[in-house]
């Protein structure tokens, strides 16, 4: 598969190139899923759906009422209507509070309300085993690409943004609490503290704020290859159906914004012709200097895992497919459309490759992650390991 796959990274990067969530070019990426599997024979079904066109504005829509109602809070503190002015900032807080921590969940919430949103589509298409239908998978790879972000151009920055993530996250509570308290009691020293934190919000909204100000990235590794590796398996599967197994195989859309595309598919069919389907996400699976990994859990603030009994049965492939070297990984800092299955009780497992001296998927967000930063090797191994464990769930 990895020829096949290496030519559709090749004229994702070279011919597309970069593919921004909800943008004309992520549409073109699309109708080239769409040739290519119309190509192969599958019937192939499009699906429309809204996006908003960036994460990071959403988180810094949080930052900036945040900052408001501390605002609010300190100089309404200051004259004789401290306690109003400490009822409106914990009004504000409590909205801002309880819609950032259902963002970082993949959740919908109010401050979604206020960043634009855009359409953008899925594609995909069923794989048919030769014998009667007795278990079904569905296999993922979005074809979108994300910005330049600030926080992913080097190991330090990346170190800093993930402390910053969580400290943001207590920030945001000590904050509320603060408010709250300020209602019954108008002690200077708590806007002074509030003043204080103030300060770690201005540091992340610079980190939000940066990224929206940037070019897309031709997105080679992240994530070329995880859209042709489901494209390679399409045709794999033709030639080599599997026996009791039906493979949904969906190009998603709009992942770099919160995996939309895939909340789209699970709305859809999750609980129709998807009903108690495994999920394999396939995501940077060939980045130079890189590891085959497969995802145990995901964690922004709070860990969200993946199913399992698909993690054993990856370690089962890893373990009688030594030359494969997959090896599993925890993903801190950030996630992908496994946390999305997992949010909605889906059993999930993720493909992913990281570097092991960064803890990053190799260029990840940067311009470096362009065709000549993939690795052959990596890719043919990664597909290799997908395969196995398809061919595994295929026989249990």
């Amino acid at each position: 598969m990895s020829d096949i796959a290496l030519a559709h990274v090749k004229h994702f990067t070279e011919v597309i190139g970069p593919r921004g969530s909800t943008t004309a070019d992520e549409r073109q990426a699309h109708e080239y899923c769409k040739q290519t599997l119309e190509g192969l024979g599958y019937e192939t079904h499009w699906e429309e759906h809204y996006a908003c066109v960036s994460a990071w504005l959403t988180y810094a829509v949080a930052i900036g009422a945040m900052m408001l109602a501390t605002a609010l809070f300190f100089f309404a503190g200051r004259g004789p209507n401290a306690s109003a002015g400490a009822l409106g900032a914990s009004a504000i807080g409590l909205v801002v509070v309880a819609s950032f921590f259902l963002n970082i969940s993949h959740l919908d919430n109010p401050l979604r309300w206020f960043v634009p949103s855009a359409k953008s589509q899925n594609v995909w298409v069923a794989a048919q085993p030769t014998g009667e239908v007795k278990r079904r998978v569905v296999v993922s790879g979005h074809v979108d690409t994300h910005r330049t972000a600030l926080a992913m151009q080097s190991v330090t920055l990346w170190r800093v943004f993930q402390a910053l993530t969580s400290a943001l996250g207590v920030a945001q509570l000590v904050l509320l609490g603060l408010f709250v308290y300020g209602i019954f009691n108008t002690d200077p020293l708590l806007r002074t503290i509030a003043a204080a934190l103030n300060l770690l919000l201005v540091a992340a909204l610079v980190f939000t704020v940066q990224p929206d100000t940037t070019p897309y990235v031709k997105g080679a590794n992240d994530n070329a290859t995880g859209a042709a590796g489901v494209l390679a398996l399409a045709e794999r599967l033709k030639r080599e159906p599997l026996t009791h197994t039906q493979v949904f195989l969906v190009n998603t859309g709009t992942e770099e914004v919160d995996c939309y595309g895939m909340a789209d598919w699970l709305k859809r069919h999750a609980q129709a012709e998807a009903a108690d389907a495994d999920y394999l996400v396939l995501d940077n699976i060939g980045g130079k200097n890189s590891d085959v990994n497969y995802v145990l859990s995901e964690t922004l603030l709070t860990p969200l895992r993946s199913d399992p009994g698909l993690v054993a049965l990856a370690d089962a492939v890893a373990k009688e497919h030594p030359e494969l070297e997959a090896k599993p990984w925890h993903y801190k800092g950030l996630s992908s459309e496994v946390s999305m299955c997992a949010v909605h009780k889906q059993r999930v497992l993720g493909l992913l490759n990281f570097d092991p001296k960064s803890g990053m998927p190799p260029n990840f967000h940067t311009v470096r992650d362009d065709f000549s930063n993939v690795d052959p090797d990596v890719l043919d191994r990664s597909e290799r390991f997908a395969w196995e464990i398809l061919q595994k769930l295929d026989a249990s």
